[in-house]
């Protein structure tokens, strides 16, 4: 298993269009990477503080394998 196939195969490079909520509550259309995308949904979850998405614990989260961009099924 390799991490760069999974960055260079849809994991990083693929952009998709979500609606996303911003700082100040409101939504918007942008294109995102899988990867901004959990990343952003990430940031929501944790009040807009990227410390707290650094530090988060919680590893029932179906997200939180895929944090630091790295594909949970890829060990080592």
């Amino acid at each position: 298993c390799n991490d760069e196939h999974f960055r260079s195969s849809g994991g990083i490079s693929k952009m998709i269009k979500h609606t996303i909520r911003s700082k100040d509550g409101r939504t918007k259309v942008v294109s995102l990477t899988p990867i901004e995308a959990i990343r952003h949904q990430c940031l929501e979850c944790m009040g807009w503080s990227e410390h707290d998405v650094d530090h988060c614990t919680d590893k029932r989260c179906p997200l939180f394998p895929y944090r630091f961009e790295t594909n949970p099924e890829c060990k080592g």
